[in-house]
């Protein structure tokens, strides 16, 4: 899948804060202007928080493509309903949803519980191999990039929103040309659909930024209801306070305990627990940096809807809800010897760069510099500190 960070040349100061800032090193500076490796790049969004000026940037579809389909359905996810404390103001928040154009609107909750019980049965049927369950794309790609070892233990269970979509798909033959459209609450899930990153994989058509459709949202609360029903399961499930767990369950929030979490057990040393059930965000998918609302009240407000017109977890057949989205094709399929063999041409390398980590060359380290070079696409004199210390001493 493409990054959904773009650059916008114009507002770029070249301060190189996105380079620190993220953690995979997808981010350099060639030919004057940033680029993103879109193989690196897991869509976490650090690079444009540290972006100060805008020059890097993230956008999902807008409401205009509605107009592109005969009959159109609108996905809300749990994240987004929890903002709300009644369900009065839930029911709203659906019709204003609907107001905007949207044939349906979709609560997905019952599905986002399935899946949650769902992953806990395969860590019962698969005791001692610590799998891990994370139905963020973050997740899934920061464990391709950097932790590739642990590729087998991703559940291979999809997107809630990709398992909606084929549900709807199914019931929508004779709607003529369907649409659907999910609500997301980080930039992460902007990818998890055909538009506007075209990844054409997916059964979503359109991603829409919770965040850019808030204002006209909240012009339409009050205007009517929608009647709706809520899985407790799935709310609980957006926020790891509120998840129900065993154990031998480790559940865990925010990207470094995330990272720290992954290298203990890529180094087996968390064996003792079935599942890891990890969220990038802070307090979960409710940290969803496209979200408007306070994480840290949403719990009392979960609390609060699961005890109004409950419903149960979807039921949906093992089949449909297995699939091979929640990791990319993975195009590294060297032996561990060709691997290893590979990170000693880097270290060589390594040895004679600086390792000052300057930035100089347009990447934000010496390490990448150093696979660049043990790959052939730069030598060692791109390094520009390299160079002027071998012309300082041709001219001694």
């Amino acid at each position: 899948m493409r990054s959904v960070v773009t650059y916008t040349l114009s507002q770029c100061v070249k301060c190189m804060k996105c380079l620190r800032a993220c953690p995979t090193n997808a981010v350099f500076i060639q030919k004057d202007r940033v680029h993103i490796n879109h193989s690196r790049c897991i869509n976490c969004g650090k690079c444009l928080d540290a972006c100060l000026n805008q020059g890097l940037q993230s956008k999902g579809s807008t409401l205009v493509d509605i107009s592109n389909y005969d009959y159109t359905v609108c996905l809300v996810p749990s994240s987004m309903i929890s903002d709300y404390k009644t369900h009065e103001q839930v029911e709203e928040l659906f019709y204003a949803i609907k107001m905007l154009g949207f044939d349906e609107v979709i609560d997905i909750s019952d599905i986002e519980g399935q899946i949650t019980k769902e992953a806990i049965l395969l860590s019962e049927i698969e005791h001692g191999k610590s799998l891990i369950s994370s139905f963020c794309p973050v997740i899934n790609k920061l464990i391709e990039v950097k932790f590739p070892m642990l590729l087998s233990s991703i559940t291979a269970i999809d997107y809630a929103s990709e398992i909606a979509a084929r549900q709807i798909r199914k019931r929508c033959t004779d709607k003529g040309k369907v649409g659907i459209f999910n609500c997301c609450e980080c930039i992460a899930k902007l990818n998890l659909a055909k538009y506007p990153y075209g990844n054409s994989q997916f059964e979503v058509d359109h991603a829409l930024a919770i965040v850019d459709i808030f204002p006209i949202i909240k012009a339409n609360m009050g205007k009517g209801k929608l009647p709706i029903s809520l899985c407790k399961e799935g709310l609980q499930s957006c926020n790891p306070a509120m998840m129900m767990i065993a154990e031998n369950h480790l559940v865990a929030d925010g990207f470094d305990k995330v990272c720290n979490i992954l290298e203990h057990a890529e180094f087996g040393l968390l064996s003792e627990f079935d599942l890891l059930t990890l969220f990038p965000c802070f307090n979960g998918c409710l940290g969803g940096n496209l979200l408007w609302g306070n994480s840290y009240l949403t719990k009392n407000n979960i609390h609060q809807l699961c005890n109004v017109k409950e419903k149960s977890i979807s039921n949906l057949p093992f089949e449909e809800i297995y699939g091979e989205s929640t990791i990319d094709d993975v195009n590294d399929m060297r032996s561990i010897q060709e691997r290893l063999v590979f990170f000693s041409k880097v270290n060589d390398q390594l040895e004679q760069l600086p390792g000052y980590d300057c930035g100089a060359c347009g990447f934000a380290s010496c390490r990448i510099m150093a696979e660049e070079i043990a790959t052939g696409k730069k030598t060692i004199q791109d390094c520009r500190i390299h160079r002027n210390e071998v012309k300082q001493n041709e001219s001694k």
